[in-house]
């Protein structure tokens, strides 16, 4: 069973941020009340949704500003942006195993759902695009996955993609060990993104932060910034909640 603990040495390691910044930014949260407290010490369990949490928290900080001790507001800032259409419609994943999130859903709910799916075993393209074969008779799949953040003005984005190729032998042999060399070609393509923006009232809030312009008023800033983790990290936060060995 995965630990808070554990969670935190794997946020560590992937994102390459030192244990301790990541341990103060998860006291952070808990004490925003973010994450729920489920036991002490040995005792204490870690959840996809604790985790989802903390990779929003530790990937928006830089982003947002320089403070570390405003991870509760650099996490809120992201974790409540909802799933919606560039025109404002309220929009869900087509996806197998995350199409029943509801239209509307939050980033943070959409980071804990995928770290569940790929605790369950989720990595054929078939296991998401009702399209996609199984893989099979030298079909594989190809699986990926980006959480992308963009600040300062906060908005988000995640692309899942599955690529299948198809292997076949060349009718030649490795010289090491005489095993067939194969080659494979691309047999199918599939991606799926959503975008993930900040209701009204929270942009207004945002806003409010900004320098007062005395003409313009209050205005997004020209500079952008964006930052993104991968499957990588998703499938080792994963891992974590699941029997299966993945890594």
């Amino acid at each position: 069973m995965a630990t808070p603990a554990n969670i935190i040495d794997v946020v560590s390691d992937q994102f390459g941020v030192a244990r301790a910044t990541v341990a103060m930014q998860d006291r952070m949260l808990v004490t925003s009340g973010h994450r729920m407290i489920t036991g002490r010490g040995r005792a204490a369990r870690g959840s996809p949704e604790g985790a989802a949490a903390l990779l929003l928290a530790v990937a928006a900080t830089p982003l947002s500003g320089p403070g570390i001790k405003e991870t509760a507001i650099h996490y809120e800032r992201y974790s409540h942006l909802l799933a919606a259409s560039p025109t404002g419609e309220l929009v869900t994943w087509p996806l197998k195993h995350l199409k029943q999130l509801r239209a509307g859903h939050s980033l943070h709910e959409a980071v804990a759902a995928i770290i569940i799916l790929l605790g369950r075993g989720v990595s054929q393209a078939s296991d998401l695009f009702a399209d996609a074969r199984p893989d099979a008779n030298g079909i594989t799949t190809d699986l990926s996955m980006e959480v992308e953040l963009a600040a300062p003005t906060p908005s988000a984005a995640i692309v899942i993609r599955a690529h299948q190729w198809n292997a076949y032998p060349t009718g030649q042999f490795h010289p090491d060990d005489n095993l067939p060399v194969l080659d494979r070609d691309r047999v199918a393509m599939y991606e799926c993104r959503v975008e993930y923006s900040a209701t009204f009232d929270d942009m207004q809030k945002y806003l409010e932060t900004l320098p007062l312009h005395p003409i313009a008023g209050r205005r997004s800033p020209d500079l952008t910034q964006k930052r993104k983790f991968s499957l990588a990290t998703l499938a080792h936060v994963a891992a974590l909640f699941s029997d299966k060995t993945k890594l």
